[in-house]
């Protein structure tokens, strides 16, 4: 969108992917963020130059692991081929997909149904009204008119969500701008209050547009900055909303290529890459070969199952910018739990915190001790509801979801529920996976999604950490004594939480690192999420550079964790050691051979570095300058060539007075990835403010061969170089 616009500061990473586009998070640290771009904006109005920043918030790209189920090892974008190819040996299959939420997640404008108000009827903000229109040759546009500016018409290129889910469906909409990057546009439409809604800058939360809202200062993606894909230069939607999508730089446009087989999720972002699986099959014979070019998902143990879900039903971080394609290893990409060392999406128990409720399935006791996974309870293809042994179900109310496992509660339910057969009270999910409000989202729309972390009601309890408890939903009538009460008089002592959980749930803070070691680091623990929450508890609570000598049994426990079989748990742990204590000759003996080790490990140093780069975040965030910067040393020395972190550990120099060393490694970022221009343009920041002005306009119009579009860099360079 070309348009003059007054310059703003923008946050690179938002508080969710966009309205309607399901449960993930833009990668990587809110709060990482909001420091960073913080401190930039005070560095650009110091200087008279530009008020917004170009910091990124995502780890680094690096060499992708080749999957071990495709022959070539690494899936590419051609090697996939499209729902409709599979529809003439997997008919029924295709059919279910077709008219499922999945086979209509989005699309195109043209194909796609479109549920929002295109009837030109004024959203009038504060300082602008825009207009949601349909042109003479059927086009989507938003007619945006603004005191003293011309008309700007902005179109729509495509179309994500359709107002599905249960409990609140939404649509959202993206424009495909001139550097290649298809950018969400902020006018989010909600079905069921059948209003369009924005998402607010000053607490991520949603509001229906109003004329107390202003366009340009209130809202927290305008203009337009998240963009489909997975890039760390901005604010992402990462690969969720759509199949197949990549998003990479090409250096000979210079622009970005954005790749995607359909805004719709397709049969390949289950199974992975189908062209060898089709050359194969066009064969004869094929009938007797063992390797048919796919791996059935059928026979996927329960950690396999769910990485198919968690691709993009998960609150996860992003390990690199290199893009994902279905049949890569999860793991590679991506990590379930270093997000808990920041802005952790989960309450203690699992629940929601703000804004992720399919991956609190990960605390439940139905996957911990059951193996339940995803498609237990969901058909795949469909996205109907069904029982353990597969037999399809009238609805997501259906007890037999439950019963199909917990078989004598299916005998007399009432017996066990305590409620009238029929009624609401009757169902399982009705106490057990509670549709709860997104608290992320606010109070202003209704988004509640069914709780995934399958609870037992515990009203009290439940009150005490903010959550609409299961017995509130029907009884809003009774107050929380009332409902205790009869929780009490039914069910006696229910089952206690596990004790690492409950060690988490305690309100007052321990009284020495010996005292928070054995209460949050149990590496014996059988609850990955917890472990590394206690982990991350004692972390933050703690840890800082250049601790005294460990205590023996605290040595132990973090020592124990780096044996367990889980990269996130031994990257979380190395990076407390090194940290915390990495001074000491013994706890340096053991880390060494950690750093040392062979490419292998390249998955497991991503991790450590960007745990380490999140606490020294973390730090900045509270003011803390030496520790922070401490804390980006140590992630440059598990990855030395790591842009991103090198940016961060530069910023921390400048800010604490070494501009001469910012500059330096901002340029060791820059030989490492001389393609990024947001590396230049930082670069022309902080030489800027160093005086250091004919370098500054050198990285200006460096950046801008790469990123010929930014009108920022432009504007910031006319600057520099005066009239």
């Amino acid at each position: 969108m070309s348009r003059r616009r007054k310059s703003r500061s923008s946050s690179p990473a938002d508080g969710k992917a966009s309205a309607g586009l399901g449960s993930n998070r833009s990668t990587r640290s809110v709060r990482s963020t909001r420091w960073i771009t913080a401190v930039l904006l005070l560095v650009a109005v110091a200087a008279g130059l530009l008020a917004w920043a170009w910091w990124p918030t995502l780890p680094s790209r690096g060499p992708a692991v080749l999957a071990s189920n495709h022959p070539t090892g690494t899936p590419r974008f051609d090697d996939f081929v499209g729902a409709e190819a599979c529809s003439t040996c997997h008919a029924k299959e295709y059919a279910q997909w077709t008219n499922s939420t999945h086979g209509q997640a989005g699309g195109l404008p043209g194909e796609v149904r479109v549920i929002a108000r295109f009837d030109e009827q004024p959203l009038r903000f504060r300082d602008a009204t825009v207009i949601p229109a349909r042109t003479p040759a059927g086009d989507y546009v938003f007619h945006i008119d603004e005191p003293g500016e011309p008309r700007t018409t902005v179109k729509v290129d495509a179309v994500v969500g359709g107002g599905h889910m249960h409990g609140g469906g939404t649509q959202s909409f993206f424009q495909r701008q001139t550097d290649g990057t298809y950018r969400f546009l902020p006018f989010d439409f909600i079905r069921r209050e059948n209003l369009w809604f924005v998402q607010l800058r000053r607490d991520m939360t949603w509001a229906p547009i109003s004329e107390q809202i202003s366009l340009n200062e209130d809202l927290a993606n305008w203009p337009p900055r998240r963009v489909l894909g997975t890039a760390s230069e901005f604010s992402n939607c990462q690969n969720c909303h759509g199949s197949q999508i990549t998003l990479q730089h090409d250096a000979n446009a210079p622009a970005y290529q954005t790749h995607f087989q359909t805004l719709r999720i397709n049969c390949e972002s289950c199974h992975g890459p189908a062209r060898r699986h089709l050359e194969i099959v066009s064969q004869p014979g094929w009938e007797k070969k063992s390797d048919l070019g796919l791996k059935t998902l059928a026979t996927a143990d329960r950690k396999e199952s769910m990485e198919t879900c968690h691709q993009c039903h998960a609150s996860k971080d992003a390990l690199q910018d290199d893009p994902y394609l279905p049949g890569a290893r999860f793991e590679d990409y991506f990590s379930l739990k270093l997000g808990l060392l920041t802005d952790s999406p989960f309450l203690a128990d699992g629940r929601i915190r703000s804004f992720s409720y399919q991956s609190n399935h990960e605390f439940s006791d139905c996957y911990l001790n059951g193996s339940m996974t995803c498609t237990d309870c969901h058909d795949p293809h469909s996205q109907g509801y069904r029982d353990v042994f597969g037999r399809v179900l009238e609805g997501r109310f259906d007890n037999r979801q439950c019963t199909g496992c917990h078989a004598s509660k299916a005998l007399a339910s009432e017996a066990h529920s305590h409620h009238l057969p029929g009624s609401p009270g009757n169902l399982c999910v009705s106490c057990h996976m509670p549709y709860l409000q997104h608290r992320g989202v606010g109070q202003h729309l209704a988004f509640a999604r069914s709780d995934h972390s399958i609870p037992i009601p515990r009203p009290a309890f439940d009150q005490s950490f903010g959550i609409e408890n299961a017995c509130q939903k029907c009884h809003r009538d009774k107050d929380l004594a009332w409902q205790q009460t009869h929780v009490d008089s039914w069910y006696g002592r229910i089952k206690p939480h596990p004790a690492l959980v409950a060690n988490l749930l305690r309100t007052n803070s321990p009284a020495s690192p010996v005292e928070a070691a054995a209460l949050y680091l149990d590496p014996a623990a059988r609850h990955p999420m917890a472990q590394a929450a206690g982990l991350t508890r004692f972390i933050t609570e703690q840890v800082r550079p250049g601790l005294p000598a460990p205590d023996p049994d605290l040595l132990r426990r973090l020592r124990a964790f780096t044996e367990i079989a889980d990269l996130d748990l031994q990257a979380i742990a190395l990076m407390a050691l090194q940290i915390g204590y990495g001074r000491h000759p013994e706890v340096r003996s053991f880390i060494n051979p950690w750093i040392a080790r062979t490419k292998e490990a390249d998955r497991l140093r991503r991790r450590w570095a960007i745990a380490a780069d999140h606490l020294g975040a973390t730090f900045g965030a509270r003011g803390d300058l030496p520790n922070a910067l401490a804390c980006f040393e140590s992630a440059a020395e598990i990855q030395p060539q790591n842009e991103v972190i090198l940016s961060h550990l530069a910023l921390a120099q400048f800010r604490i007075g070494q501009p001469d060393l910012a500059i330096a490694t901002l340029r060791r970022a820059i030989a490492a990835r001389p393609t990024k221009a947001v590396l230049h343009f930082q670069l022309a920041q902080i030489c800027a403010q160093s005086d250091r002005r004919s370098e500054a306009v050198a990285a200006l119009e460096a950046g801008l061969k790469h990123a010929p579009y930014d009108e920022n860099a432009r504007r910031m360079l006319q600057q520099l170089r005066g009239p």
